[in-house]
């Protein structure tokens, strides 16, 4: 279901009116972000931003153990049909010389079953604040928790993350990797 069919939904069914208005609030931004960019912007950011996780050099994961862990450039996966965060588990090198410039609450579709965070660059990249989105070179997820009854929000039919946004420059071969949607 889109964005724009869960807001419509959502208008025609009684509910508490102080969690209505939150969840059809953070629905209208969403929509309104969503909007706001193409695919083919999309696209054109994600070859200027790119996903992090954090790890060691054999394995990387999105997860509360891994906060502490050092930060790694990952493989290319397609930008919005796949999660890196899900499939991706091998680091290409470490990620050195970035700057966090922001950090905020991001919302995320799961993909099929509700219980597997699958996280994609794009909705990284739509939910950038503007100010700094021109400025970003790469982002990573945070969770503090994986378990899914406190990272997923049934009324908004989403799982809500922590993305945490980078300034710096990209290497050579991480900016040349494939951007696919």
């Amino acid at each position: 279901m889109s964005t724009k069919e869960q807001l419509e939904r959502l208008k025609q069914m009684p509910h508490d009116i102080k969690a209505y208005s939150d969840i059809l609030a953070t629905l209208e931004k969403l929509l309104q972000q969503e909007n706001a960019m193409s695919q083919k912007e999309r696209l054109s950011y994600a070859k200027k931003i790119k996903p992090l996780m954090r790890g060691t050099s054999g394995y990387v994961e999105l997860g509360p153990q891994t906060k502490a862990q050092e930060l790694y450039w990952i493989p290319a996966y397609p930008i919005s049909t796949q999660s890196f965060a899900f499939s991706c588990h091998c680091p290409l090198k470490p990620a050195k010389g970035l700057k966090e410039i922001g950090r905020i609450t991001t919302y995320h579709r799961y993909g099929g079953y509700y219980g597997l965070l699958r996280p994609s660059t794009d909705e990284a990249i739509i939910q950038c604040p503007k100010e700094i989105l021109d400025k970003v070179c790469a982002f990573e997820f945070q969770t503090d928790t994986l378990e899914f009854r406190k990272v997923y929000h049934a009324g908004l039919d989403r799982h809500i993350l922590t993305t945490v946004y980078y300034e710096g420059s990209l290497p050579e071969d991480i900016a040349a990797q494939d951007v696919r949607w």
